[in-house]
Formats: C-alpha cells, structure tokens, sequence
C-alpha cells in the first residue's frame, strides 16, 4: 500500500511538471480538408493574426442578451484554409465539438455577415454554462447574430467547438444523401431537414451524429413507429420524455411529412 501512494505521488508530480499545453490543447481548433489534416491552430495565434469584435445579441441558447469577444467565422475559415475554402471541391463544412457532436453547414452559408467564433463571455468573465447539462461552451463557441441565422435555418451553433472539416456532402455521407431523387421532390426536402436539424445527433446507416439512435439502421424508424408519432415526437420530443433532443415547433405539417417521405426513402434501401 505504502509502494502504491508513493507511486501515485511520484506520477501527480510529474504531471503537474509536465507543460500545460502537454496535458490537454483545449485551446487549439483544428482544420482539415476531408480526411486530410491542415493545421492547427492555437488561440493566441488566432488572437495574433486576426481581428477581435465585442459582439452583443440575443442567444438563443441562454435566452438572453450576451456579449462575447470574437473572430468573424470567415476570417477563421481563411486563416485555416487560406482561398480553398472557396473551392467547389467542398460543399459543406463540418463543426465538430470536444464531445462528438457535429454540425453540418454549406459553405456559402459561411460567407454571410453574423457567424462569430466566440472565446471569452465579457458578462461572466470567462464562461457561463450554457445548455441543459450547464457545461461551458468555450473554449470556442460558434455563434451568429442574425435575427433568422438559428439552427431552424441550418445555422450551425457549435460550443467547446473543437474541428473544422471542408467537405464534399456526396462523397462524405453518401448513405444519407439521396442519390437519384429530383431536388424539388419532397424526399429531397426531407433530406435537406434532416441535414440541417438532425444529422448533429442522429446518422443514417451509421453515418451521421452519435450523440441519438441511428434512423435507418439495423432498421428504420418507420418500420417500428407510427408516422403521426414519429411526427409528434420530432415536433415536441419534451412533451414526452426528458431529453437533450430540442423542440421544433416550427416545423409544419409539410416539412414533418417530408421528413417522413425521406425516411421511407431510406428504408427501401435497406
């Protein structure tokens, strides 16, 4: 016993030797083209090279006005991709977070004026937790200013936001893309919802979000649910259970059914 606490004592002073950027990067966002790694970058190189706004808005998220110190998100985005992020070789850009959770958006949505790469609450000095688990959202949280840039319009709202990833949507989720279906259809109006709301969370055939249930596989959610409560549980999930999935009472009749029509879509190609 005494061998074991003099051990353990012998490896805390180590650690606590140890530099601190060896213990933990919690303060570098890394940039990555597909599958291929860029750079990474550290906060104060991003302090260094790029301008900071004291942003004030409503968040959502906190239900109340903020102010935060931020990078403009294209300015990020040019800093880590130089001109490529203009490239039509990536429709999308990928926002992965510390704990897996993955926001997808297009990258013209990107050149919008109102996304912010936030790095210090002015009004908690430092982080106030945010969300239903209260964790802190730093030490990078995406945000945007826009009355309508919210995640009901595929705005991508990412905390403790650790990755960014430019990719083509096709060949990168080719399970959840439906390949052959006419962009007016309502399957494909299906699928660009799912994209935009729920792809975070949820995956189709195993690719996708990990954070809720796969949708399609080992079989799709319509096999076992009944549409009006598939809809009724997308429309209002709080109603039912206590769960981190958010409400999207926005959402119509048609939308929800869309939403339907591309799960249907999905499990006849299973």
């Amino acid at each position: 016993m005494q061998k074991l606490t003099i051990l353990l004592l012998k490896t805390l002073v180590i650690i606590l030797m140890m530099p601190v950027k060896t213990l933990a990067k919690i303060d570098e966002l890394t940039f990555s083209l597909a599958n291929q790694s860029v750079k990474t970058v550290s906060l104060d190189e991003l302090k260094d090279k790029l301008k900071v706004h004291e942003i004030k808005f409503e968040d959502p998220h906190y239900g109340k006005t903020k102010r935060f110190l931020a990078f403009e998100i294209h300015d990020v985005l040019q800093l880590g991709f130089g001109d490529k992020w203009h490239s039509r070789d990536y429709s999308d850009a990928a926002f992965t977070a510390s704990d897996g959770y993955s926001a997808i958006s297009k990258v013209s949505m990107l050149n919008e004026q109102g996304g912010y790469l936030t790095f210090f609450d002015v009004d908690a000095n430092g982080w106030e937790p945010v969300g239903h688990a209260k964790v802190s959202p730093g030490p990078f949280y995406l945000v945007w200013t826009g009355k309508q840039q919210t995640t009901e319009y595929a705005y991508p709202w990412t905390w403790q936001l650790a990755s960014i990833k430019l990719i083509q949507f096709k060949s990168q989720y080719p399970a959840v893309y439906p390949t052959g279906i006419s962009n007016n259809s309502t399957i494909y109006q299906g699928y660009q919802i799912f994209k935009g709301r729920c792809l975070h969370c949820h995956s189709i055939n195993q690719q996708g979000g990990k954070i809720g249930p796969d949708l399609n596989a080992p079989q799709s959610i319509v096999k076992y649910r009944s549409k009006a409560m598939i809809k009724a549980f997308i429309q209002q999930p709080s109603k039912f259970r206590y769960s981190n999935m958010p409400d999207h009472l926005d959402l119509s009749e048609q939308q929800l059914n869309a939403l339907i029509d591309y799960f249907q879509h999905k499990s006849q190609l299973n």
